[in-house]
């Protein structure tokens, strides 16, 4: 009996530790956009060098394109895709052919296990303006280790257990945002929380039951718009946890258990935000196009004022920041990579990373333990060190992969995980794999060779309601030397093409003294406004109020 006792405590205490050996490989997962609150950080090494036949393990191609960056559970990986539709940008097709896929692989061998294809829901967004520079896939799929959830916009959002189980959907809404970009933001998980940040949908911050589906709050409001973000989650020195989400005029502060509005800050960041804030020691970083801010957390009601540490010009555009101790790294669309003292937001110093003046670069920086990396759309991923200096390691290309890399990276067990328009690649330090030995189609035109001529026509500008959403947010991400004006020499080093550059200098220096200020570029904006198109979904509820219901102060 007592060696019956003695196995039956061994077999305990050996489930036990495999139960915190699960736990301790989980917590090495890659469990949403960024991974573990969307900081862009990892934590152990990561390979530095790769190509096409250079560290590859693996190598999946994709059924359809996108720009939602992959997340890593235990030994899968999933990635969202759309298909049927705008695969051509010349030649988008029926619109009604458009299905969005979550796909997950086995992390082992590259190895497709399932897909799913919930119906989409109609009306959708057209096949326009910005759409066409990202498409129907760009929200991240999140997990909390047992399930994941992928967000399809106007089509919902999806629950399904690691075996592609439907176990819930929810509808958010089907309306569409001044700036018909279409859906951007990808959900996280706080505890048992599902956030999914609604914006374009219904003008809100939704809170869903992990297990469940049931939705919990929606924080919704008319001043909720231009909300591109994944909502991160900030703790006070208080102790009390805050979910922050930037808005295009506003910043806030919402309790995560009622999802009423602790705090706010009023600080116009731009027609929209597509950047994901991150946290520090009470303090949290919201970077913009043409703006970057810290605030200290633990405010309650209007804390423009009080808690506001400092305001700064001349922001990332599209790639996210990652806080190093006292230190806010950044890497703007233009692919300069600028360093911001934490303490007052002044510039430490601003670099141009790569070779060339076209690093156009949508992806957010990753820093792993033994380097950084910035991904461009087409120059390649750029490895580099910033102590005791910075350094370049290496500029790592797949160059038989024609299409654009937009996404950021995933990391987990010493690997990474990188999609481009058409495959996923897994880059491992005893990879083998040979990206010439999968089939390669004739690439149709991609999303990116079609953004140049989007400027020209003006659709990159074009709002509903007439709104210009583009020029001057474009324009400050050019102002590399931060003096609040454009020269020629700035607008050399834009991605745009040659005849565009000179015809935006020409429009915007009215009074020909060679540079484009601040004036100038509220006229110049002004100047490319575009009359309304016809209005897709239901227009904006009218009924909304300004802001969510404020949560009352306990004394």
């Amino acid at each position: 009996m007592a060696r019956t006792t003695w196995g039956n405590q061994f077999l305990g205490l050996s489930a036990l530790v495999l139960a915190l050996s699960a736990a301790e490989s989980r917590g090495e997962d890659w469990l949403q956009f960024r991974g573990r609150n969307a900081a862009g950080v990892y934590s152990g090494d990561v390979p530095t060098q790769w190509g096409d036949s250079d560290n590859l393990k693996w190598i999946a191609r994709l059924n359809g394109k996108g720009v939602s960056s992959p997340i890593i559970v235990g030994n899968r990986v999933f990635v969202t895709t759309f298909s049927g539709f705008a695969q051509d940008v010349d030649a988008p097709g029926d619109i009604s052919q458009l299905r969005r896929h979550l796909i997950c692989i086995d992390r082992g061998t590259g190895e497709v296990l399932w897909q799913r294809s919930p119906p989409t829901r109609f009306p959708e967004d057209k096949f326009e303006g910005f759409i066409r520079d990202h498409g129907y896939a760009s929200c991240t799929p999140a997990s909390d280790g047992e399930r994941v959830f992928a967000f399809f916009g106007k089509s919902g959002v999806f629950a399904f257990d690691l075996e592609g189980e439907l176990l819930w959907q929810q509808f958010v809404g089907e309306e569409s945002g001044p700036t018909e970009w279409g859906s951007g933001a990808s959900p996280m998980v706080y505890k048992n929380l599902l956030l999914v940040n609604a914006c374009d949908e219904c003008q809100a911050l939704v809170a869903f039951d992990t297990k469940t589906g049931e939705e919990k709050w929606r924080a919704e409001a008319k001043l909720y718009e231009g909300s591109y973000s994944t909502p991160v989650v900030g703790t006070a020195t208080d102790g009390q946890d805050e979910i922050i989400i930037p808005l295009a005029d506003e910043i806030w502060g919402i309790d995560p258990a009622s999802g009423k509005l602790k705090w706010w800050v009023t600080e116009s960041l731009g027609k929209y935000i597509c950047t994901t804030p991150v946290v520090g020691d009470g303090v949290v970083y919201v970077a913009a196009s043409s703006k970057v801010i810290a605030i200290r957390l633990g405010g309650r009601g209007d804390v423009t004022k009080t808690h506001t540490v400092w305001s700064r010009n001349a922001g990332p555009g599209v790639p996210s920041p990652v806080l190093d101790q006292d230190k806010l790294i950044w890497v703007g669309t233009n692919g300069i990579l600028t360093c911001a003292d934490t303490a007052s937001g002044k510039t430490l110093w601003r670099k141009r990373i790569g070779k060339g003046s076209r690093n156009i670069t949508y992806a957010s920086l990753t820093k792993a333990s033994n380097a950084w990396l910035s991904m461009t759309q087409e120059v390649g991923t750029i490895a580099f060190r910033l102590e005791p200096e910075f350094e370049e390691i290496s500029v790592n290309r797949l160059a038989q992969d024609s299409t654009p890399f937009k996404s950021s990276f995933a990391a987990a067990d010493g690997e990474l995980f990188l999609r481009s328009d058409q495959f996923l690649y897994c880059i491992s330090p005893d990879g083998q794999a040979e990206l010439s030995e999968v089939a390669q189609e004739s690439p149709k035109k991609s999303i990116t060779d079609a953004f140049s001529s989007i400027i020209a026509s003006g659709r990159f500008f074009q709002g509903r309601s007439g709104n210009s959403v583009g020029p001057a947010q474009l324009l400050m991400t050019f102002d590399i030397n931060n003096d609040d004006k454009i020269s020629p020499e700035e607008m050399a080093e834009s991605p745009m093409p040659k005849f565009v550059q000179t015809m935006m200098m020409a429009r915007g220096d009215k009074n020909k003294d060679g540079f484009i200020d601040a004036e100038e570029r509220e006229g110049l904006q002004a100047a490319m406004k575009t009359k309304s198109g016809e209005v897709l979904g239901r227009k904006r509820a009218a009924d909304r109020p300004s802001r969510p219901p404020v949560l009352e102060h306990s004394r």
